[in-house]
């Protein structure tokens, strides 16, 4: 299998930057590499979530997906994707809103 390519939106690559020297910005490496690596398996994963009414709103293809992930201060951060060829966007970096899980 060969790894993914990242493409960040300029606010979710502003967002992760901004992260990247505390713990949380270990959590966001620690998901793309994953992401990257295996998509189907983030997409399998209980805490992603297709987000339909996004792909709506774009009026395209592919899925748009959703993963989210435990802050050290006990919020959870969303990071929004979708896998095109060998390339995964990066739409949104930051805190879930308040139904992001549901």
């Amino acid at each position: 299998m060969t790894p993914r390519l990242l493409d960040f939106a300029p606010a979710a690559w502003q967002a992760y930057r901004g992260q990247r020297a505390n713990e949380m910005g270990s959590r966001l490496k620690q998901a793309l590499e994953w992401l990257t690596a295996d998509p189907a398996a983030v997409r399998a994963d209980p805490r992603s979530r297709r987000y339909q009414i996004i792909e709506k709103q774009l009026r395209q293809r592919p899925e748009v997906w959703g993963l989210l992930l435990d802050a050290p201060d006990d919020s959870r951060w969303l990071v929004v994707w979708r896998e095109t060829g060998h390339v995964i966007e990066i739409g949104y970096i930051g805190p879930a809103g308040g139904n992001a899980a549901g």
